[in-house]
């Protein structure tokens, strides 16, 4: 059954969770390993110094949501997939013309799913890899605060 046949069926409550996480969304940027022979490990630094606060505060919304729920969202099963519909809410700029209303500058779309899928993994789905099916945008939020809203669905 192909996702745009499973979005026809009715949803059952267990197999969705959505989220709002308050704040301008913060992109994953670009990663760099390197080795550091003096303490015979590899270090990971990131391209944007607020990524992992960003990362750890969808996280811990996901984690809150799903607390309150009566059965918990997360399902070790692997053989599940899972559906990941992401808005982005940013403040216009001052500066922005009133008739601008897409907002195509920076940050990447891509770069700002990253970040998402990072923070709910291990919290909401076990692996990032076993999400198949993403919409995402990003927008001016003309009459909502800025944030993320994020609906994850179970699908199999």
């Amino acid at each position: 059954m192909s996702t745009a046949e499973t979005s026809d069926l009715p949803e059952d409550a267990n197999d969705v969770v959505e989220i709002f996480v308050g704040g301008e969304p913060v992109p994953q940027g670009s990663t760099k390993s390197f080795y550091i022979k003096k303490l015979n490990r590899v270090v990971t630094t990131h391209g944007n110094k607020n990524t992992n606060r960003w990362r750890e505060r969808i996280a811990h919304e996901a984690q809150a949501t799903d607390k309150t729920r009566e059965v918990s969202f997360f399902d070790a099963n692997r053989a599940l997939g899972y559906a990941v519909e992401a808005k982005f809410i940013f403040t216009k700029p001052k500066s922005t013309p009133k008739k601008v209303k897409l907002n195509t500058k920076r940050p990447d779309l891509d770069k700002l799913i990253r970040a998402v899928l990072d923070g709910i993994t291990d919290v909401l789905i076990p692996d990032d890899a076993q999400v198949v099916s993403i919409t995402c945008d990003k927008c001016y939020g003309e009459n909502e605060p800025p944030g993320l809203r994020i609906k994850v669905r179970k699908i199999g």
